[in-house]
């Protein structure tokens, strides 16, 4: 019924509503409203976690099944747009943990009740040293040794177990629930294909579609697609071609951890997740878990499996209903969101000549580096008056672009249209609360980044862009890389 009504109200609302109605004020902020509504289900995971491969296994399966000819098969958030029968499914590292120590990782998931969450997961040992090379070498937001990091900086590994943790006692929540490991996509890639398959409600693919699959997502050709940039796209695109840590398809080894981590360093991360982790992801405890295992579930009275036993405990975690589903919501709420998906007016057969071609993250990263370049040269001149004048509802009214909140210790210094590449495009100067200069743009666009915050640095100058719905953003200026993507996290929550 969901997906009836939904292509029902915005076929309706293509056809109806001009977007210069649509895009701007009250119909905008319905359509955000609305967008949640909307969305079937979720995969999450911690970055590192394998989920570029597995979203470019199940892209692959969803384009072969309704006959899809898409330049990327990992942009699957956007194939419900293309056929109805697709489920709309967000794909999220939710709440970004790996830009937060472990006491700040949330634990409220309550976003995701009433839909199908989908729990990627991978041995936090593994995760640790993958996330470590991105940050250094993709990222560039760390500068320092594997051990310093370990101990000192956020993203570590109480950020991943905080996030384990935050979902082995959230997983009753969404309405089903489905947990899947990177180890098992290793041992039996199939499986774990039909699995999410059928989870979300796919026709059951056959066997010779799931072993093409299968191959062509296979390690080897990954790294050969990243290698000549086969799907255009950041998300598979190495850093350095010269580096082979810079690779977003850098190991792909299970354990490999061992490599990297010192002696010291796997003592300390295995007692770490010993003592921290969730019994309900107990295969990743360590072979001395036995005695603190006793000990835990005698304190908690929770059934607690062996270290071993991995497999048995995921069996019992999937698909499971959650004990407090909300199908009850009021019906006015159910109105109220038919009329806003009315108001966006995404037809599902308009799409098809939009979506090859979203801005790209390159377009955004110039755009916002050539605006922010502007804003310095305006500020050297005398004949052009800056304006600290920041009215939101004035800007989207004007121009259709949402900004976020911005928080109430930045200082706006200057608030300036901009032309652009991109359509229409603001340029906002702040001093943060740390006494940080940056500048956020942002430009009514849709494209093919993630929500959650990435960064470059180009010229000298550090990036850091996301996705919000129709509008992208990018947040400017000279400070160190890590606390740019800090500040862009603050802002992408605000949105």
């Amino acid at each position: 019924m969901r997906t009836i009504v939904r292509s029902f109200a915005f076929s309706a609302g293509e056809t109806l509503l001009p977007k210069s109605i649509k895009t701007k004020g009250v119909l905008l902020s319905m359509r955000r409203a609305a967008s949640e509504w909307a969305r079937d289900g979720y995969v999450l995971s911690y970055p590192k976690c394998g989920r570029t491969w597995f979203r470019t296994m199940f892209g692959t399966t969803a384009c072969a099944q309704f006959g899809l000819e898409v330049d990327n098969p990992m942009e699957l958030q956007h194939f419900w747009k293309l056929s109805t029968d697709i489920p709309n499914i967000g794909f999220t590292h939710d709440d970004y943990p790996n830009l937060k120590f472990g006491h700040e990782v949330e634990t409220d998931k309550d976003r995701y009740r009433n839909k199908k969450v989908l729990l990627l997961t991978r041995d936090p040992r593994d995760v640790l040293v993958s996330y470590y090379f991105d940050a250094k070498n993709r990222m560039k937001v760390i500068d320092c040794d594997i051990s310093t990091y370990l101990h000192q900086e956020k993203g570590s590994i109480d950020a991943i177990v905080a996030f384990y943790n935050a979902w082995a006692q959230a997983r009753s929540v969404p309405r089903d629930f489905l947990w899947i490991t990177y180890e098992d996509m290793h041992r039996d890639p199939a499986r774990i294909l039909k699995d999410a398959v059928a989870f979300f409600g796919l026709p059951d693919p056959d066997e010779d579609l799931v072993r093409n699959v299968v191959e062509k997502a296979s390690f080897r050709n990954m790294r050969k697609a990243e290698l000549q940039d086969s799907f255009h796209h950041e998300r598979l695109r190495p850093a350095d071609p010269n580096n082979p840590e810079s690779f977003k398809v850098r190991r792909g080894k299970v354990g490999g951890y061992v490599d990297y981590l010192s002696d010291e360093d796997i003592a300390y991360v295995d007692d770490y997740i010993d003592r921290n982790l969730d019994p309900y992801f107990s295969c990743y405890y360590s072979a001395n878990v036995t005695q603190i295992a006793a000990e835990r579930t005698e304190r908690t009275s929770a059934p607690l499996v062996g270290a071993n036993s991995g497999k048995a405990d995921r069996e019992t975690a999937q698909p499971a209903p959650a004990a407090n589903d909300n199908y009850r919501r009021d019906r006015w709420k159910r109105v109220a969101a038919m009329a806003a998906l009315f108001a966006s007016g995404w037809a599902a057969n308009q799409f098809t000549s939009d979506f090859s071609s979203p801005a790209s993250a390159a377009s955004v990263v110039n755009e916002a580096q050539e605006a922010y370049v502007a804003s310095l040269v305006r500020h050297e001149m005398a004949s052009q008056i800056e304006s600290n004048e920041f009215d939101r509802d004035e800007i989207l009214e004007a121009t259709g672009v949402d900004l976020p909140a911005l928080p109430s210790r930045w200082t706006v210094t200057d608030a300036q249209l901009y032309p652009s590449d991109l359509g229409n495009s603001v340029m906002i100067s702040v001093v943060t609360g740390r006494g940080d200069h940056i500048s956020l743009f942002a430009a009514e666009e849709d494209a093919s980044i993630d929500t959650f915050p990435s960064a470059e640095v180009s010229d000298g100058l550090a990036i850091a862009y996301w996705e919000d719905d129709t509008v992208v953003l990018a947040l400017v200026g000279e400070v160190e890389t890590q606390r740019l993507l800090e500040h862009a996290a603050k802002l992408a929550g605000n949105s």
